[in-house]
């Protein structure tokens, strides 16, 4: 699982990277002036917020049958105008310039500034010259106010249409807003022109506005400025807006069908999603988490069962392949027991002469013995790159993860795949459920990224999809430990070692062995270790007597011979569990871790962006 939760905090990090730049517009105001004449002066307000450095942003115009020109660019800086030079782009994006590049399909206007974590207010004016067309009876005003090549949102848009004359009837205007999205069109309140508002744009979604006023407002109409159309314009505009909206409500009608339809499929889909959730789990654990039947009666070990390192008796005991902290201390102690090591106890002073004890370790001249486990080895060879002589404080300074992870990896491959002690199929197995999980829960999140339908209208279904991923995830992963199984074997030698654990919790049956057995003591008192019961172990040796004077790999800080028997008891039970709380904690520190349907015929259009 651990596994996973990297690849995650990965994918995160990388998220993060690729989104530590970015930008988006807070709102756009955008007014339209029609003219007398019939020309159109336009201005663009844009608000952008920057997230990151900035020094360049453009915008594009779909070329039509119309014209643009007088095109400027400026920006509002504490409520002023400053306006910005022309001037061609160069490599060095010369800040307070823009350039105008037109080809065969568009104009692209390009601005240069520098931004850093902040917000900019940008001006675009120029002037649109035949993009009003004019009928017999009626003048006409069709224009993508919003472009459909913007790769980013807008949560706010504003729009005014200017007319050349105040309104004289509000049954002389017509306005539309394109296509069918969170927004308003209605007239001003002070009859001078039509004001429009559209919320929460989703990138790629263009905007677009239609308005029909009386030909007669243009009362110093120019020929040469408009598109004449020599037939009346105000019947077809009403018959083609009225034919949009009966198409629209037939579509909107497949769509809600449409909609009830995919529901009904993705609850179904849900469910089966979970029922598998459940179903693979469970069949996992009855085919690979059942443990075998071995015929073991016993309530106590009296001996080891088996003369195997300390971390194997984690390993195997827990099922576990990451190991404690007490299989490190159990090791030292091992290594210490076998004549590798000496532990030498030291009495210090702190501030205000407050004594605390140190623990030192020696590194002892001996040749490796060939039967010096492989994770033994490793911990010693670790334990020399202190030095001949090193308090284990320092082992707080040095970075043991990686040590830890070679560590868990030799004692899991000699439990879990050597000794085949316990079988981890149905783990792996799992494993591979949530990986296919985790898959679909990526590709559903492409699909409805990719597709604004879904992501619009259905985007409820993700979340419910993701809910029930999760579920699934967890149920998998609450099964990982239990679908883990001993073989017969293992099994019958876990009891075994679990059956000695509770021998050695016993008092009335512990005391039974000989206090001058300090052989077995000291084997007894490593394993003890590992197994969580160490206290328990030196509480016997203490009521027994055992004679630890002559343990000679530990040396206390008093010296033991001077002292009664009861009093070196004593005084080696209390140092070493000194020694192992001090040593725990150095090991664990050092390894933590309003609208109308239709549209689409109006000039106008384009993108934008920033960069």
């Amino acid at each position: 699982m651990k596994r996973f939760l990297k690849i995650f905090l990965i994918i995160f990090f990388l998220l993060s990277l690729t989104y530590a730049k970015e930008y988006g517009i807070r709102e756009a105001n955008l007014t339209y002036d029609i003219l007398p004449t019939g020309e159109i002066e336009v201005k663009n307000q844009l608000t952008y917020d920057f997230s990151g450095s900035f020094s360049r942003a453009w915008m594009t115009i779909p070329k039509g049958g119309y014209s643009i020109r007088e095109i400027s660019v400026g920006e509002i800086i504490d409520e002023v105008y400053l306006g910005y030079t022309y001037h061609r782009e160069t490599s060095e994006k010369i800040p307070q310039t823009f350039d105008v590049v037109e080809d065969n399909n568009q104009y692209k206007i390009t601005w240069f500034y520098r931004a850093n974590d902040t917000n900019k207010t940008f001006v675009i004016k120029y002037k649109l010259v035949k993009a009003l067309k004019v009928y017999n009876d009626v003048a006409e005003f069709y224009w993508k106010v919003w472009g459909g090549d913007w790769d980013i949102g807008l949560p706010a848009l504003w729009v005014e249409v200017n007319l050349p004359s105040s309104i004289e009837s509000t049954e002389d205007v017509l306005y539309w807003l394109h296509p069918k999205i969170d927004g308003k069109i209605g007239i001003r309140k002070d009859y001078k022109g039509i004001v429009a508002f559209a919320g929460n744009i989703p990138p790629h979604q263009w905007v677009e506005v239609r308005v029909v006023f009386p030909k007669s407002y243009l009362s110093n109409l120019d020929p040469s400025k408009v598109e004449l159309i020599p037939k009346d314009g105000k019947a077809l505009i009403l018959d083609e807006e009225q034919k949009w909206q009966r198409e629209e409500l037939a579509r909107q009608e497949r769509v809600n069908l449409f909609i009830k339809v995919l529901s009904i499929l993705a609850i179904l889909l849900a469910i089966l999603l979970l029922f598998l959730g459940i179903f693979l789990p469970l069949r996992i654990y009855f085919k690979y988490g059942r443990e075998p039947k071995v015929e073991y009666y016993r309530d106590y070990e009296q001996e080891p069962p088996a003369d195997i390192p300390p971390a194997w008796v984690e390993a195997l005991v827990n099922q576990s392949s990451s190991l404690s902290a007490n299989s490190i201390v159990a090791s030292t102690l091992e290594l210490a027991r076998r004549g590798y090591i000496k532990i030498q106890e030291e009495e210090k002073k702190g501030l205000l002469g407050i004594k605390y004890k140190e623990y030192k370790i020696i590194i002892l001249d001996k040749e490796l013995e060939n039967d010096l486990s492989e994770e033994l080895r490793l911990l010693l060879e670790e334990l020399k790159s202190f030095g001949e002589e090193f308090y284990i404080s320092e082992l707080k300074k040095k970075d043991l993860r990686g040590f830890k992870r070679k560590f868990d990896r030799i004692v899991k491959n000699y439990v879990f795949k050597e000794k085949k002690w316990i079988n981890e199929e149905g783990k792996y197995k799992l494993y591979g459920i949530i990986a296919l999980w985790i898959v679909v829960g990526i590709l559903l999140f492409m699909v409805f990224s990719f597709s604004s339908f879904l992501k619009n209208e259905l985007s409820f279904l993700m979340v419910f999809f993701w809910f029930i991923l999760v579920i699934n995830i967890v149920i998998s992963a609450i099964f990982i430990h239990p679908v883990q199984r001993y073989s017969p074997e293992g099994k019958l030698l876990a009891l075994r070692w679990k059956a000695f654990k509770r021998y050695l919790k016993d008092f009335s049956l512990l005391s039974e062995r000989p206090p001058s057995s300090l052989v077995l003591w000291e084997k007894y008192l490593v394993y003890a270790t590992v197994l969580g019961v160490a206290k328990e172990v030196l509480r016997v040796m203490q009521m027994l007597n055992v004679p630890v004077d002559q343990i000679t790999w530990y040396v206390p800080a008093s010296t033991i011979s001077s002292m009664n028997i009861a009093e070196s008891i004593q005084s080696f039970s209390s140092s070493l569990e000194s020694f192992s709380n001090a040593f725990t904690s150095s090991v664990a520190s050092s390894t933590s871790s309003g609208s109308s349907s239709g549209g689409g015929g109006g000039g106008g259009g384009g993108g934008g962006g920033a960069g």
